[in-house]
């Protein structure tokens, strides 16, 4: 691949799953993979409580593995840190996430999509949904596989197939996706329905991924992938439905988060609900090979028409509306994310939802005249934008600032 060169944009539209450079190797997943490789054997058992933690994939669709983290010798509530990323938020650093997932081992095993009984005849599907971590042990066998990064998913532990997983606890099921195991509804409106009995988005992706929701005869196993922006689109279009409805917001709002080399600058303005989704990318931060920023933008219309499927933009698009349905106002969204050269792998797109949802929680740095004045400081301060004169005039463009 050397003398080959991709413009960054192509890889922050692409992520490393579309092979948009046409490319045979994706050189993003290759440094990734570098970052992160494990060579070691593992033949034996090993036991400990997951999380619960599980990732189905979608290479060799409809065939796909499914990944159950273990952290080995580690039993009870201790083992809950181990996937919780609500509770890392603040708290971890890029480092931390890293160590953290790299400690655990996934027993992996190879399922059709259509074949959602095999996980529930050996209660692997409950132990995926359960509120307190589920002993068990698994035999494994083979090569551990390197640590898997990539932008969605938080990082997926080394992994070994699983000869045998054996659950040796008995998993308590929210009560809400034990009843929805058991009804013939469509899975957009058993997530919603789950949502609404407050059932987090981390469990129902995790429910949606191991064929417990939907109608009974179509239920299927659904990569995690696939499932965490289908669970953040299928509820933030139930509350856009909502939010397009109720009055406008009075005054201009901004609200700042930062975490883990991720600055979020949100501007809310007085209009029927529409949204915009703007990420600049600084050389040497993940995504970015050269030594060139490169900015994406993603529109969402009146009429909920998104102009690109994105699932950074799906997660952060969930926690404004969250926040709008509380106060009860319909307003014009505008999201800027700026990605630091610290921020130098990807750990999945969680961090943009609590970010986000921190956010919005903290409340308003500034209001109404003074908006914009406040967010151009907030662009010049702590960011390289401040060294790119060209890069600040395009993002105050695309915020629609009047520096004139």
């Amino acid at each position: 691949m050397t003398g080959i060169r991709i413009r960054p944009e192509l890889c922050l539209a692409c992520k490393g799953y579309r092979n948009l450079c046409g490319l045979p190797k994706c050189p993003l997943l290759e440094r990734r993979v570098t970052l992160s490789r494990v060579e070691k054997y593992i033949n034996g058992n090993v036991t400990g409580s997951s999380p619960p933690s599980v990732v189905v994939g979608e290479y060799g669709y409809p065939s796909v593995s499914v990944m159950i983290g273990i952290p080995p010798n580690v039993h009870g509530d201790a083992a809950s840190s181990y996937d919780n990323p609500s509770e890392w938020w603040g708290k971890l650093s890029l480092f931390d996430i890293i160590r953290l997932r790299s400690s655990m081992v996934a027993a992996l095993t190879t399922v059709k999509v259509n074949d959602v009984d095999k996980l529930h005849n050996n209660e692997l599907a409950y132990a995926s949904v359960s509120e307190k971590p589920v002993d068990m042990e698994a035999l494994l066998k083979g090569k551990l596989s390197e640590l898997d990064i990539n932008e969605l998913l938080t990082p997926t532990p080394p992994s070994a197939r699983a000869l045998r997983i054996k659950i040796n606890d008995n998993p308590r099921v929210p009560k809400p996706i034990e009843r929805l195991i058991n009804d013939d509804v469509k899975a957009n409106d058993a997530v919603w329905e789950a949502y609404r009995a407050g059932i987090g988005v981390y469990p129902l992706v995790r429910a949606l991924s191991v064929g417990m929701l939907g109608r009974r005869r179509s239920r299927r196993l659904v990569p995690t992938r696939w499932a965490i922006t289908a669970v953040d689109s299928i509820i933030g279009n139930r509350l856009r439905s909502k939010v397009a409805l109720m009055p406008e917001l009075s005054e201009d709002l901004l609200f700042y988060g930062e975490y883990l080399g991720n600055r979020f600058m949100i501007v809310l303005r007085p209009g029927v609900y529409k949204a915009r989704w703007i990420e600049l990318w600084h050389p040497s931060s993940a995504l970015v090979l050269g030594n060139e920023a490169a900015v994406h933008v993603v529109d969402e219309d009146y009429r909920g028409r998104v102009s690109n499927m994105d699932g950074g933009f799906y997660a952060a698009r969930l926690s404004a509306l969250e926040y709008l349905s509380k106060v009860g106002k319909s307003a014009e969204v505008i999201i800027f994310r700026e990605v630091l050269p610290e921020y130098f792998v990807t750990v999945g797109n969680w961090h943009i939802r609590e970010t986000v949802k921190r956010a919005f929680e903290n409340g308003p740095i500034s209001r109404g005249d003074e908006v914009y004045a406040a967010l151009i400081e907030l662009l010049k301060s702590k960011s390289m934008i401040k060294y790119m004169p060209s890069r600040l005039n395009r993002i105050t463009d695309y915020m629609g600032v009047n520096h004139g």
